[in-house]
């Protein structure tokens, strides 16, 4: 099956029409090529069921043991761009119970971990580029997540979610430069009490905070870590490099080049007068026609949540989909946060530590999200 599967990859290589296929030529030429390989019979409905719908929302196949669906494929022609086709698949997914999602554009494939917490972005695992990975590198977690016999015996979910926690390890493993910087430069209670009870125990004498401030201050230059581009919870673009967790565990190779700054702070949102809302205070919300008193931005998001749960009540959960960049915003695991704000009458929490023109992005995505127009909003600041 491994060398079947590796030969046909080379050959898709080589056809220069590839990136020409529309969708139901890279269905054929692709998609239902390899899911032969794996073992499935693509002419038997009852295992591969094309064009599967539920309450008229369809996705390209639904792979099916004993009439159960057990894996979503959605295809899209050969270099189409999957981004804006990933909320719509994993929500299926969700209502129908499908724990394992795959979004493709037959060189690209993209896989998901439905039953993950979080956001949509947080939900994608592994990914595959058939074109520019070594074959060797990926046939071998391909085969484990769709082999029929491995699907049917519940294997492909566990691999899966193998998968899945090797990738949050990763992850925030690459996170641990920013977190010491964060724990010298705002010092928490117990470290400060540690370096006090250490500093006591060498001359018995307690050392004052204002000490441990001032020691901290002059040599947090030198004991700053630097830190690097991190890849992030959604999937990597199709322009660059998929091996994420490829059998050599090469987590540098994917590790995007960061853009060259000056700054790097998040980027500032122009006011109308163009100028950013960084170092501004804020005194009001002006929305859909209402003032609303603020005291500061951290309390701008939570001031509109409780506008949209009274009138959203129904599909308030949307804002589950929301991020900024690749940072959830809003999740039921308040632990997902820096500083989380539950949000009233709901289960979903808020991230509240935001610069102001993080808030000002999040605001417009919120709008957007239930279908309202930007200049519904304005903002008092000073």
């Amino acid at each position: 099956m491994e060398q079947k599967i590796i030969a046909f990859i080379k050959e898709l290589k080589a056809n220069k029409k590839l990136a020409a296929f529309d969708e139901a030529s890279t269905k054929q030429a692709v998609v239902l090529r390899i899911l032969s390989f794996l073992g499935w019979d693509i002419f038997d409905v009852a295992q591969v069921y094309p064009n599967y719908s539920a309450n008229s929302t369809p996705v390209s196949y639904a792979l099916r043991i004993r009439n159960t669906n057990k894996v979503f494929i959605e295809v899209k022609r050969a270099g189409a761009k999957l981004d804006n086709h990933q909320k719509a698949l994993i929500d299926l997914s969700s209502r129908e119970g499908v724990n394992l999602a795959v979004l493709t554009n037959g060189v690209i494939w993209w896989f998901y971990l439905i039953s993950a917490t979080g956001n949509w972005q947080r939900k994608w695992f592994y990914s595959i580029d058939l074109i520019k990975q070594k074959p060797d590198t990926f046939v071998p977690h391909l085969m484990n997540l769709l082999t029929k016999t491995k699907v049917s015996k519940g294997q492909s979910l566990k691999a899966a979610k193998s998968l899945y926690q090797k990738k949050r390890q990763k992850l925030a493993a690459n996170f641990l430069p920013e977190a010491w910087n964060l724990i010298i430069s705002e010092p928490n209670k117990i470290f400060v009490e540690l370096l006090s009870d250490q500093t006591e125990k060498l001359c018995r004498y307690k050392v004052d905070g204002k000490s441990i401030q001032q020691f901290l201050d002059k040599h947090m230059d030198q004991w700053r870590l630097k830190t690097v581009a991190r890849t992030g919870p959604a999937p990597p673009s199709a322009t660059m490099a998929t091996d994420i967790l490829d059998l050599s565990d090469n987590l540098a190779s994917v590790i995007p080049k960061p853009k060259p700054t000056s700054e790097s702070s998040p980027e500032e949102t122009p006011r109308a007068n163009g100028k950013p809302y960084a170092d501004t205070s804020i005194r009001s919300v002006h929305f859909n026609g209402v003032k609303y008193p603020v005291r500061a931005w951290d309390e701008v998001l939570t001031t509109l949540c409780e506008f949209f749960v009274g009138t959203h009540a129904g599909d308030f959960e949307k804002v589950l989909w929301i991020a900024d960049d690749q940072k959830a915003c809003f999740t039921r695991n308040w632990d997902q946060l820096r500083i989380p704000e539950k949000i009233k009458g709901t289960d979903i929490y808020v991230e509240t530590k935001m610069t102001p023109d993080e808030v000002v992005k999040i605001t417009a995505k919120l709008l957007e999200e239930f279908g309202y127009d930007s200049t519904t909003l304005s903002f008092d600041t000073f």
